[in-house]
């Protein structure tokens, strides 16, 4: 199995150019947001102190988690590659059984995606320091770093149940374009979440990579949100900007949210244990 999940991740390293590519993809938020999008916020914020960074944090926290989403997506390609290459029959005369073979390519997605992430928040944090003069505190950055991984791994496996019902690179490639859309919304990155209504809410709060979204942007908005505002706009903002989320009326705080995404995570590998154990036992009979 090891033998699997290092050959996949070598096999995404050695292609340079889509690994470039799976890093533009990742970051095209970002460059949306500072060539079109960043002036226009900030004056739309004007009466509030300290909008740029507020603004630069909040799409970090965003844009990190949209990444861990599509580069994982991305990362299992390689799984539906090998099925139409017949690659997976040729693992079934080894030892490796295929639970074992799914979770090399679901492990190898998680960690391609927790690099890519980590990758996505150097670059922006450091450009945003550069222009902006953000601030991160160098508290955040180990808490954040344990909700990336945890993330990491939920994302790989929410993606390895949709890529389990794909069989065709050509289908898999149109259904990564939807999801490289859909996966700012996912996360409340594209509107803000106090904007969306309640049943989008719902929806936002189904997708594991939404808390870490929250959870990073509770880590780095924080600081300023607690020292600069009265209690009122501090309540305004945190409902607004999704730095918080509540469920039947109870905020989350940041050890809920990391709880959130285990029991998700451990949810999803047990369905994904369930599908593959089917796949195998319908394949026999």
């Amino acid at each position: 199995m090891f033998a699997l999940l290092q050959r996949n991740i070598k096999i995404y390293f050695s292609n340079i150019s889509g690994v470039i590519m799976s890093c533009l993809g990742a970051l095209i938020s970002f460059f949306i947001y500072i060539g079109f999008l960043q002036k226009n916020l900030a004056s739309y914020w004007s009466h509030i102190s300290n909008a740029n960074e507020m603004l630069d944090l909040w799409m970090i926290a965003g844009i990190v988690a949209i990444a861990g989403i599509t580069t994982s997506f991305q990362a299992l390609g390689q799984w539906v590659k090998d099925q139409e290459n017949r690659t997976i029959d040729d693992m079934k005369l080894t030892d490796v059984s295929a639970s074992q073979q799914l979770l090399a390519y679901v492990l190898s997605g998680a960690i391609i995606g927790l690099i890519m992430q980590i990758i996505v928040f150097i670059v922006m944090s450091s450009y945003f320091t550069a222009t902006d003069h953000v601030s991160i505190p160098t508290s955040a950055y180990l808490p954040a770093l344990s909700y990336i991984l945890i993330t990491s791994i939920a994302a790989a496996s929410l993606n390895a149940i949709i890529v389990f019902f794909i069989h065709s690179s050509t289908t898999f490639s149109r259904l990564s374009a939807v999801i490289s859309a859909a996966s700012g919304f996912a996360v409340a990155t594209y509107i803000p979440y106090g904007t969306l209504p309640s049943h989008a809410q719902t929806l936002v709060k189904l997708i594991p990579s939404s808390y870490e979204t929250a959870a990073l942007r509770s880590l780095l908005l924080n600081p300023i949100i607690k020292n600069d505002f009265s209690p009122n706009v501090r309540k305004y903002l945190v409902a607004y900007l999704g730095i918080y989320f509540k469920i039947n009326g109870y905020q989350l705080n940041q050890i809920d949210n990391a709880l959130i995404m285990l029991g998700m995570t451990i949810v999803l590998i047990i369905l994904i244990i369930v599908l593959t154990f089917g796949a195998e036992r319908k394949r026999n009979n």
